[in-house]
Protein backbone atom coordinates (compact mmCIF):
# COMPACT_ATOMS: atom_id res chain seq x y z
CA UNK A 1 0.00 0.00 0.00
CA UNK A 2 1.16 3.18 -1.12
CA UNK A 3 2.35 5.95 1.72
CA UNK A 4 -0.55 8.54 1.23
CA UNK A 5 1.92 11.41 3.33
CA UNK A 6 4.39 10.93 0.92
CA UNK A 7 2.00 11.44 -1.64
CA UNK A 8 0.45 14.04 -0.29
CA UNK A 9 3.67 16.15 0.33
CA UNK A 10 4.77 15.82 -3.64
CA UNK A 11 1.20 16.71 -4.71
CA UNK A 12 1.48 20.09 -2.43
CA UNK A 13 5.23 20.42 -3.50
CA UNK A 14 4.17 20.28 -6.87
CA UNK A 15 1.07 22.75 -6.92
CA UNK A 16 3.39 25.29 -4.74
CA UNK A 17 5.92 25.15 -7.84
CA UNK A 18 3.02 25.62 -10.40
CA UNK A 19 1.48 28.67 -8.64
CA UNK A 20 5.06 30.03 -8.42
CA UNK A 21 6.04 29.58 -12.00
CA UNK A 22 2.40 30.84 -13.20
CA UNK A 23 3.37 34.13 -10.76
CA UNK A 24 6.98 34.08 -11.22
CA UNK A 25 6.60 36.42 -14.53
CA UNK A 26 4.37 39.40 -12.10
CA UNK A 27 6.37 39.15 -9.44
CA UNK A 28 9.87 39.29 -11.18
CA UNK A 29 8.47 42.47 -13.85
CA UNK A 30 11.36 45.16 -14.37
CA UNK A 31 10.46 48.81 -12.59
CA UNK A 32 9.52 51.17 -15.41
CA UNK A 33 11.61 54.34 -14.93
CA UNK A 34 9.56 57.45 -14.34
CA UNK A 35 9.50 60.37 -16.92
CA UNK A 36 9.79 64.49 -15.93
CA UNK A 37 6.06 64.58 -16.25
CA UNK A 38 5.01 61.67 -14.63
CA UNK A 39 7.48 62.87 -11.79
CA UNK A 40 6.34 66.43 -11.29
CA UNK A 41 2.47 64.60 -10.81
CA UNK A 42 3.64 62.48 -8.20
CA UNK A 43 4.02 64.40 -5.27
CA UNK A 44 4.05 68.35 -4.89
CA UNK A 45 3.09 69.48 -8.05
CA UNK A 46 0.13 71.26 -6.69
CA UNK A 47 2.38 73.03 -4.12
CA UNK A 48 1.26 70.97 -1.05
CA UNK A 49 5.35 70.76 -0.43
CA UNK A 50 6.93 73.95 1.27
CA UNK A 51 10.36 73.12 1.57
CA UNK A 52 11.93 75.46 4.84
CA UNK A 53 13.45 75.29 7.86
CA UNK A 54 11.05 74.63 11.04
CA UNK A 55 11.38 74.38 14.31
CA UNK A 56 11.27 71.23 15.32
CA UNK A 57 9.10 70.70 18.07
CA UNK A 58 10.02 71.02 22.04
CA UNK A 59 9.43 66.97 22.89
CA UNK A 60 11.57 65.93 19.51
CA UNK A 61 14.39 63.65 20.62
CA UNK A 62 16.42 64.00 17.36
CA UNK A 63 19.61 65.98 18.60
CA UNK A 64 20.82 66.04 14.45
CA UNK A 65 17.82 67.10 13.20
CA UNK A 66 17.40 69.43 16.29
CA UNK A 67 20.71 70.81 15.99
CA UNK A 68 21.45 71.58 12.96
CA UNK A 69 17.67 73.17 12.56
CA UNK A 70 19.28 75.69 15.18
CA UNK A 71 21.96 76.27 13.84
CA UNK A 72 20.57 76.70 10.16
CA UNK A 73 17.89 79.21 11.45
CA UNK A 74 17.47 82.85 10.33
CA UNK A 75 15.43 85.77 12.38
CA UNK A 76 14.54 87.36 9.45
CA UNK A 77 13.11 84.20 7.79
CA UNK A 78 12.67 83.56 4.23
CA UNK A 79 12.67 86.25 1.14
CA UNK A 80 10.53 85.06 -1.95
CA UNK A 81 12.54 85.98 -5.25
CA UNK A 82 11.83 86.35 -8.50
CA UNK A 83 13.63 84.59 -11.30
CA UNK A 84 14.99 88.08 -11.62
CA UNK A 85 15.93 88.44 -8.14
CA UNK A 86 17.46 84.98 -7.62
CA UNK A 87 19.61 85.77 -10.58
CA UNK A 88 21.20 88.68 -9.77
CA UNK A 89 21.86 86.54 -5.97
CA UNK A 90 23.40 84.39 -7.99
CA UNK A 91 25.87 86.35 -9.91
CA UNK A 92 26.59 88.36 -6.41
CA UNK A 93 28.18 85.21 -5.23
CA UNK A 94 29.55 84.23 -8.09
CA UNK A 95 27.22 81.88 -9.79
CA UNK A 96 24.95 81.66 -12.40
CA UNK A 97 20.99 80.03 -12.54
CA UNK A 98 22.74 77.62 -15.60
CA UNK A 99 24.83 76.02 -12.99
CA UNK A 100 21.56 74.54 -11.64
CA UNK A 101 19.90 72.41 -14.26
CA UNK A 102 17.04 71.80 -12.67
CA UNK A 103 15.74 75.24 -12.18
CA UNK A 104 13.17 76.45 -15.03
CA UNK A 105 12.65 79.85 -13.71
CA UNK A 106 10.37 79.46 -10.57
CA UNK A 107 10.26 81.61 -7.58
CA UNK A 108 12.79 80.69 -5.11
CA UNK A 109 12.84 80.98 -1.77
CA UNK A 110 15.84 82.71 0.06
CA UNK A 111 17.01 82.06 3.47
CA UNK A 112 20.80 83.65 4.76
CA UNK A 113 21.53 82.15 8.47
CA UNK A 114 22.01 84.33 11.13
CA UNK A 115 22.24 82.00 14.27
CA UNK A 116 24.50 82.30 16.92
CA UNK A 117 26.99 79.44 16.74
CA UNK A 118 25.77 76.14 18.59
CA UNK A 119 26.98 73.16 20.15
CA UNK A 120 24.78 70.14 20.61
CA UNK A 121 25.12 66.00 20.50
CA UNK A 122 23.39 63.32 18.20
CA UNK A 123 23.55 59.58 18.27
CA UNK A 124 24.62 58.28 14.90
CA UNK A 125 20.96 56.43 14.90
CA UNK A 126 19.61 59.94 14.89
CA UNK A 127 21.47 60.10 11.03
CA UNK A 128 19.36 56.90 10.50
CA UNK A 129 16.04 58.44 11.44
CA UNK A 130 17.03 61.52 9.47
CA UNK A 131 18.29 60.02 6.30
CA UNK A 132 15.96 57.02 5.71
CA UNK A 133 13.30 57.43 8.89
CA UNK A 134 14.42 53.98 10.21
CA UNK A 135 14.44 53.88 13.77
CA UNK A 136 17.03 52.09 15.72
CA UNK A 137 16.06 51.58 19.20
CA UNK A 138 17.96 49.21 21.14
CA UNK A 139 20.64 47.48 21.11
CA UNK A 140 24.48 48.69 21.67
CA UNK A 141 25.03 52.22 20.94
CA UNK A 142 25.97 53.52 17.90
CA UNK A 143 27.97 56.29 18.65
CA UNK A 144 27.29 59.97 20.19
CA UNK A 145 28.78 62.85 17.97
CA UNK A 146 29.43 66.25 19.68
CA UNK A 147 29.52 69.21 17.47
CA UNK A 148 31.31 72.48 19.35
CA UNK A 149 30.12 75.94 18.28
CA UNK A 150 29.16 74.77 15.12
CA UNK A 151 28.95 78.10 12.89
CA UNK A 152 26.53 78.22 10.00
CA UNK A 153 26.27 82.44 9.56
CA UNK A 154 26.56 83.94 6.61
CA UNK A 155 25.87 80.43 4.83
CA UNK A 156 22.69 81.52 1.68
CA UNK A 157 20.01 78.79 1.05
CA UNK A 158 18.33 78.54 -1.56
CA UNK A 159 15.07 76.31 -2.28
CA UNK A 160 13.05 76.54 -5.20
CA UNK A 161 9.76 74.01 -6.00
CA UNK A 162 10.75 71.20 -8.70
CA UNK A 163 8.36 70.72 -11.54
Amino acid sequence: MPDRSSFSKTLRTACATLAAALFASTLNAAPKPLGDAELSAVRGADGSILAGLQTPSSNAQNGLANGLAAAFSSSAGSTLLNPAQFAAALEAAGLSPSMFPDYAGQPVAQTVVDAKPVTFSFNLSDVLLSTTGLQYAGGASMGTITMKDFDARGTTIWVWQHH
